[in-house]
């Protein structure tokens, strides 16, 4: 009888692993799937459930789309890797490591759930509201807000990068303050807190954490923002 009940909650805490938390609603060309019980990429199907630990990635020009439990969308662009990392009733974490992401959570402001997207160097916190987000191969990245507000800070990793660098850079000699030059250009201040920016604006951070903010034409886009915005209207977000 024992046996048997250890048993039982083995088998029921595989069931609460492999709780689904999202599932895939579109797919434009091709795409690819890991799950974390084996090391096999398998073709992604629409209507597939996911659970935390899977890893998707969208083929060249192609398009993935999924909805989480609560309603959140997150669109794949083309070469885009994804990892979801956590979901619970409180909060939804997903890793990007490389390519663009379309996040659309504008309807879904009174959920009180938070929802983050990280790459290597930032992390994207944000509740009702629509933004795009990318991880480049140096791990810079780029986050830009269509609508509402979107708090940007470090992750852990840079954090402690950041904290090494103060550390361990030397403490000059007072100088002469040199007479007027050149304005100082963009990416001189490291992300070290959280930013908001808000819709028409852009934050780029470089792997060192330097970051600079641009506004930028929210009716002048891409391809790709121009059939994320084509399939919200579709589904009415």
């Amino acid at each position: 009888m024992r046996n048997t009940g250890i048993v039982v909650l083995m088998l029921f805490c595989g069931v609460i692993r492999a709780q689904s938390v999202a599932k895939v609603t579109l797919i434009q060309g091709s795409a690819k799937i890991l799950r974390t019980s084996t090391d096999q990429w398998k073709p992604l199907k629409v209507n597939m459930s996911l659970q935390i630990g899977n890893q998707l990635y969208s083929d060249e020009e192609s398009m993935v789309e999924i909805t989480y439990s609560n309603g959140e969308i997150v669109r794949l662009d083309e070469n885009t890797k994804i990892i979801i990392t956590h979901s619970t009733a409180d909060s939804v974490k997903s890793k990007v490591g490389i390519g663009r992401v379309w996040v659309n959570m504008k309807k879904l402001s009174s959920v009180g759930r938070d929802f983050q997207v990280e790459t290597a160097t930032a992390v994207a916190a944000i509740r009702g509201t629509i933004f795009d987000m990318t991880a480049n191969q140096d791990s810079s990245a780029i986050v830009s807000v269509f609508d509402g507000k979107v708090a940007v800070g470090p992750t852990d990793k840079l954090k402690k990068q950041i904290a090494l660098e103060k550390k361990y850079t030397p403490v000059r000699e007072p100088q002469e303050v040199p007479g007027p030059e050149e304005i100082p250009g963009p990416f001189e201040v490291s992300l070290e807190q959280w930013n908001l920016i808000v819709a028409g604006q852009r934050i780029s951070i470089r792997e060192s954490g330097k970051f600079m903010t641009e506004t930028f034409d929210l009716s002048s886009q891409d391809t790709f923002v121009q059939k994320n915005q084509q399939r919200d209207k579709q589904l009415g977000k």
